[in-house]
């Protein structure tokens, strides 16, 4: 007789050989629930509706997904099963794994977003809060100003943030190690089935074949726009030059939106007709400056967050999370709920750096925002430049990251940061920064392999419709073909399909050393 059992509030079946067998089922059905309450509190946060964050409620409401049992019996699924049983296996044990950590340090999680969304800085005797502080550091043109936001900024990381970050990571650290892993990188070059290592190669490699062009062109870029030197500049004054303010005629605020709708429609896809998604564009003081998509129910409820600073960053940043947006929006809804809401996340942000590629597109910049051709030339050139910077940028978290995560005490690791960081871009980043700048889950992987696959994917498109493939509503069928599979497939599998060997760091290389040749005489 089967005789219904609940441990921690999840249905267990005891089977013949008299041990705890668990109802995936069910718990793919909480799994989704847990998302969908945790995703939604994360928007309401982070779009400023909302000054308290409380995602320990909702992990204490769950707790029972996240046990040590149901790890290990996860794990013995992924390491028995077959096929696409042993993949959905691996992603539902990183989802369970993760959870487990993080509900450790929920309480941390919670007050760190709370102490951030109420900090405040002091700028010209007015206070200003903290993260709409950002936004007025990238369009402050005086560098004493700039230099002095910066500073008190750093201040409230200091003091504010970075005890409880300290705090945050050390229990991270622990809880790795008591799964049995020598570190927190080694369990999540486990649980991501990646060779952190062997990607860092890469990127070393990416570093020393972009240097010479990085060193002179950012330079050139630093001293014809902001009179200073390269070498004598800090990551604020980045920040300002990203805001590209003599471009904003050509980037109007008010027809953010249009451009948008516009492109899509072009493609052959009606963003209009997407009831599903929701475009948050709404001015708050504490809407998070980073803009995000937040994906509560997958494909039915997704939230395309841009906090409006001003400017080309609106427009990127609308595109990036509108390529999420747009993914995850024409998912297959029939789809399991590992493919819908797990998986390889480099897909996501590779599909996400796709649409943001057309901020590099000198014929979309003319035929949409009416760029004159030399200017828009001049602004491609400046685009490359930027993605440029952050490529070099993430090799640095890439390689900090795997020293931050070896398992060694956090002590005098914000050093280390400064060290890296600065020796990549070559300008000084403020050691404050050093816990503050990492995502968990070595998210920082994600993007980069998803620079290396929108790379051959922009090959793919460029080959099969042209430059001008932005104007081809083939190419709009040919994403929602890709888009309705979520991330069943991981980056290396699309790309085996679109007949590519491997995932081969040569592509983004050259992409990024062709971007700036033709002004390779300055």
């Amino acid at each position: 007789m089967m005789v219904r059992m609940m441990i921690k509030g999840l249905p267990l079946k005891r089977d013949r050989k008299n041990y705890f067998k668990m109802d995936l089922i069910k718990y793919r059905e909480d799994a989704e629930s847990f998302l969908y309450k945790i995703e939604k509190e994360y928007y309401l946060h982070f779009s400023g509706q909302k000054d308290n964050f409380n995602i320990s409620d909702i992990y204490a409401q769950y707790e029972y997904l996240f046990t040590r049992e149901n790890i290990d019996y996860i794990k013995n699924i992924k390491d028995k099963s077959p096929g696409e049983e042993k993949k959905k296996a691996a992603y539902l044990l990183r989802f369970c794994t993760e959870g487990y950590i993080e509900r450790q340090v929920k309480d941390l999680i919670d007050r760190n977003a709370e102490n951030e969304a109420r900090a405040n800085i002091v700028i010209e005797g007015k206070k200003v809060p903290f993260r709409y502080s950002e936004i007025l550091l990238a369009n402050e043109s005086d560098k004493t100003k700039r230099d002095e936001i910066e500073d008190k900024r750093n201040r409230v990381i200091s003091e504010s943030l970075n005890d409880d970050l300290y705090k945050y990571w050390v229990s991270l650290h622990k809880q790795a190690e008591d799964l049995g892993f020598s570190n927190y990188s080694e369990l999540f070059s486990y649980l991501k089935e990646e060779n952190f290592f062997d990607l860092q190669a890469g990127m070393e490699k990416l570093l020393n074949g972009t240097r010479d062009s990085y060193e002179k062109h950012f330079a050139h870029l630093l001293k014809n726009e902001l009179d200073i030197s390269l070498t004598g500049s800090r990551k604020s004054d980045f920040a300002f030059i990203k805001r590209a303010k003599k471009y904003d005629r050509f980037f109007d605020k008010n027809r953010l939106i249009p451009v948008f709708k516009g492109t899509l429609y072009e493609m052959g896809i009606d963003i209009l007709k997407y009831t599903n998604i929701h475009l948050d564009i709404e001015e708050r003081e504490n809407k998070s400056p980073r803009a995000f998509c937040s994906i509560p129910a997958v494909p039915s409820e997704i939230y395309l967050v841009v906090m409006p600073g001003g400017g080309q960053d609106d427009y990127e940043a609308l595109l990036h999370e509108g390529g999420h947006s747009l993914h995850f929006g024409n998912t297959d809804p029939k789809l399991d709920f590992e493919y819908k809401h797990l998986g390889d996340n480099a897909v996501t942000e590779g599909f996400a750096f796709c649409m943001e590629l057309l901020m590099q597109n000198r014929d979309w910049l003319i035929d949409f925002l009416k760029m004159p051709g030399e200017t828009a030339e001049e602004f491609v050139y400046f685009s490359n430049l930027v993605k440029l910077w952050f490529c070099r940028r993430y090799a640095g978290k890439l390689r900090y990251e795997l020293i931050l995560h070896d398992g060694k005490t956090l002590n005098g690791k914000d050093l280390i940061y400064k060290e890296i960081l600065s020796e990549v871009n070559l300008m000084e980043y403020p050691a404050e920064n050093y816990l503050r700048d990492v995502d968990s889950g070595f998210y920082c992987t994600n993007y980069i392999r998803a620079w290396i696959f929108q790379s051959q994917l922009k090959e793919y498109i460029h080959e099969k419709f042209g430059s001008g493939w932005y104007k081809n509503k083939k190419t709009g069928i040919f994403l929602k073909e890709l888009w309705q599979y979520g991330q069943k497939y991981q980056a290396d599998e699309i790309l085996s399909q679109l007949g590519f060997e491997k995932m081969d760091i040569g592509y983004l290389i050259n992409s990024l050393v062709e971007g700036i040749k033709v002004f390779k005489n300055m």
